[in-house]
């Protein structure tokens, strides 16, 4: 790389020598001009020193990805071409989703349908819960009879009977006599036959009572029978019966209730399983890209997993630059290089240095990364780069502000309004067409950059500022 700043300095130098042994001639020839030369000046500042390196690479994309349904079937839609560009999440391709529809419509009615089993289940638990009460009622009752019957009655229920015993007696007593009273009356023709028989009827009815509140008094003295204690005892077990049957019918409610329930949820699991399925009919671009390649059209049959599309991520460019093994050692990770297409220039970072030469060229890969917000930089376009590889600053002076006459190259300095010749001495850096200059120069100083070939020394100039140092 030195050899090629030595070829480029000496080709300069060349040319102002040239420019320089015209200038000696007039300068012998003819003295000072009277008029003011109208020259072109700057001021002298120390700017970064650089390296420029003619470096071209192509562009590729940042990222690349192959695209494929997750899913098999027909395509549908792929009509995407190469070139397209396209934001992420996209649609760039379908599958025929009538299948995967149907599928979600039968997940669907199995939702229904167990929704409907768990509601018939919650109604046998709450019959059995029901059940469950009105057996333990049952039980309670033929307990309270089976208590009853092996204790007897009270001695205040059988006092009430007597009681009862006793006025019915007492209201026999009075009905027969007044209807022993009464026959006398009729036979003797001082009461109706009619009094005569309501009289009757009354002492008959009053017996009745009698001999229906002594049983009822016999009954409670005597206790409940054999055939009672059974009937009783028969009741009570066919209480217990009911509530085992109750609990019974409860613990199938239950188990029948967490079976539409496990129906439920295991038909949520598959509808959301159709709905997958479905989205992935869809076919979506991850990133704002550029579609670098299309692989199958509308009507293919694909499976799952085949390749469609090849798609570029194109927010940000890469570029390999085949960098001289000689100069490799002044590239660094990180740092920023310069790139330009057609009249843009854009900087880009090192971000690999490869770790071998290529074998084909004896360079050394340096990959660049560039950031394209506006995607408008394309994958494939060719690219120039420069990079800078000190941090240094220096001199730099346009080349035609340097005259070379063979000896000493020298650089004209506006003192004043005149033109002062002053030898300088160059370094090894050259960019852009600027030279760098070592000695004879100082910052602030204001030099020639145009018009110094037809100057002499001493010359009168008219100065206008512009140019770049």
């Amino acid at each position: 790389m030195n050899k090629q700043r030595a070829i480029i300095i000496l080709t300069l130098s060349m040319s102002l020598a040239i420019a320089g042994c015209s200038t000696g001639k007039k300068d012998a020839a003819s003295g000072s001009s009277v008029q003011p030369t109208v020259v072109r000046t700057t001021i002298v500042k120390n700017t970064p020193l650089h390296t420029a390196y003619d470096l071209s690479g192509t562009l590729q994309a940042y990222e690349e990805r192959t695209l494929a349904f997750q899913n098999g079937g027909i395509v549908a839609g792929a009509e995407v071409t190469t070139g397209t560009l396209v934001q992420k999440g996209a649609i760039i391709a379908r599958l025929d989703d009538a299948d995967y529809r149907l599928q979600v419509a039968q997940a669907t009615a199995s939702i229904q349908e167990a929704l409907a089993g768990i509601d018939n289940a919650q109604a046998n638990l709450q019959a059995a819960v029901s059940a469950i009460q009105s057996a333990d009622a049952g039980i309670t009752s033929a307990r309270a009879n089976v208590s009853k019957a092996n204790k007897g009655a009270r001695a205040q229920e059988k006092q009430q009977a007597q009681i009862t015993v006793d006025k019915a007696q007492s209201a026999y007593n009075k009905a027969r006599t007044d209807s022993e009273r009464t026959q006398k009356l009729f036979e003797a023709g001082a009461a109706t036959a009619s009094d005569n028989e309501n009289a009757r009827l009354n002492a008959t009815a009053a017996l009745q009572n009698l001999e229906q509140a002594k049983a009822s008094l016999s009954l409670l003295l005597e206790g409940a029978t054999a055939e009672e204690h059974q009937s009783v005892q028969a009741s009570f077990q066919d209480a217990i019966a009911g509530k085992t049957k109750a609990l019974a019918a409860s613990e199938q409610a239950e188990a029948s209730q967490k079976q539409a329930r496990a129906n439920y949820e295991k038909a949520l699991v598959a509808k959301d399983q159709a709905e997958l399925a479905l989205s992935r009919t869809r076919l979506t671009s991850p990133v704002n890209g550029v579609i670098l390649d299309k692989i199958v059209n509308t009507g293919d049959l694909v499976a799952s997993g085949q390749a469609v599309y090849r798609i570029g991520s194109t927010d940000r460019l890469k570029v390999l630059l085949p960098v001289p093994d000689s100069e490799i050692k002044n590239w660094k990770k990180g740092q920023q290089v310069k790139v330009a297409l057609y009249d843009e220039t854009r900087h880009g970072m090192v971000s690999n240095i490869y770790p071998s030469t290529s074998t084909d060229t004896g360079r050394v890969n340096v990959e660049i990364i560039i950031a394209n917000p506006q995607r408008d930089w394309l994958p494939g376009q060719v690219i120039k780069a420069a990079h800078q590889v000190t941090d240094k600053n220096g001199i730099l002076v346009p080349a035609e502000a340097v005259i070379n006459t063979g000896s000493k190259p020298f650089i004209f300095k506006d003192i004043q309004g005149k033109a002062v010749r002053t030898p300088v001495e160059l370094g090894n850096q050259v960019v852009d067409n600027q030279l760098q200059i070592v000695s004879g120069l100082r910052e602030g100083e204001r030099i020639v950059i145009k018009g110094a070939e037809s100057l002499f020394d001493g010359n009168a100039i008219q100065s206008e500022e512009g140019g770049r140092p």
